[in-house]
């Protein structure tokens, strides 16, 4: 994500426990611009987004675990698999959010800096077909592993979007000058912005039905039959007492307790909609742009809250 580019060949779950960015002070923010608060929420859905995706990941993982243990616990399955597994559908999601938030922060970069009238200056980044080429390969994952797509059309514009967007700065140079208008970035990023959306709203999936959504719901509804398996063999085992069936629940019960916030993905995919949202609002001029963007920043902040809640729940 925002220039740290190592995270495209990575697990993102080895970034989720790092320390999220602190949002700046509401007082600062209300004395910013619209365009400006925008690109400062833009970096902090960032860090938002990658704990919540790492959560995810960490929850897949668990699930992989404790079905193979359970399995092999009341004998259906006498060789489990010790080593994890490869990336689940979270972790190849998040693939796919890194090279796409690396170029939103690209964009949110120069938009400040052009929101601020200074001159633009493009922060040292991967070059645009890389971050599109590692998001390609990513979805190119999902497709294959867990049959998460898009459409060809939203796939090929998201994947431009990406080329575009973190190569913006050297287009408006060349097209306008080293001081492009506020209203000429931000017209030219609006169609970008919207394509990057519709792909990454298409992977999380609107619903519990689609995209990846789907997949970690069919994990959760599997990890609690299995739970529920293994209590009710233990119930039916005449050698385990009170005690040791009170322990055991309590361990199931506490392993559970570290599960991500119920709700993550959707508000994953409320946050996309509500930067789109934003966006276009600026690029309008629109007279309720400072509303949207509080609504983007509102969305930022809700994404946080779940975040933290499943960090403090794990502890």
């Amino acid at each position: 994500m925002s220039r740290r580019y190592a995270l495209l060949s990575l697990p993102l779950l080895l970034a989720a426990g790092c320390a999220q960015m602190e949002r700046e002070p509401s007082r600062e923010r209300a004395s910013q611009s619209p365009a400006g608060r925008f690109a400062g929420s833009v970096e902090a859905s960032d860090h938002a987004m990658e704990t919540a995706i790492g959560r995810m990941s960490a929850f897949e993982r668990l699930a992989a675990r404790e079905d193979s243990a359970i399995g092999y616990a009341v004998g259906s399955n006498t060789t489990p698999q010790l080593l994890p597994g490869s990336g689940g559908v979270a972790e190849i999601t998040g693939r796919v959010l890194a090279p796409a938030f690396t170029a939103l922060g690209d964009y949110g970069h120069i938009l400040a800096q052009a929101a601020a009238g200074q001159a633009i200056q493009a922060k040292p980044s991967p070059p645009g077909t890389e971050l599109a080429a590692a998001a390609g390969k990513a979805l190119d994952e999902l497709a294959s592993t867990a049959r998460v797509s898009v459409a060809p059309a939203v796939r090929t514009a998201g994947l431009a979007a990406i080329a575009s967007l973190a190569d913006l700065p050297e287009q408006l140079t060349k097209n306008h000058g080293s001081r492009p208008s506020l209203a000429q970035v931000v017209s030219q990023a609006e169609p970008q912005v919207k394509a990057l959306v519709a792909l990454l709203q298409g992977v999380i999936g609107g619903n519990t039905e689609s995209g990846a959504r789907a997949v970690l719901r069919g994990r959760r509804l599997a990890l609690d039959a299995a739970h529920g398996r293994f209590l009710a063999a233990v119930r039916a085992d005449r050698t385990a007492g009170p005690a040791d069936r009170y322990a055991i629940f309590r361990t199931v019960a506490e392993l559970r307790e570290g599960d991500p916030a119920q709700g993550t993905l959707a508000q994953v995919h409320s946050l996309l909609g509500s930067l789109s949202q934003a966006h276009d609002a600026l690029d309008e001029g629109a007279a309720d742009a400072d509303a949207k963007v509080a609504g983007f920043e509102a969305a930022v902040d809700r994404l946080t809250a779940l975040g933290e809640q499943s960090r403090r729940a794990g502890q």
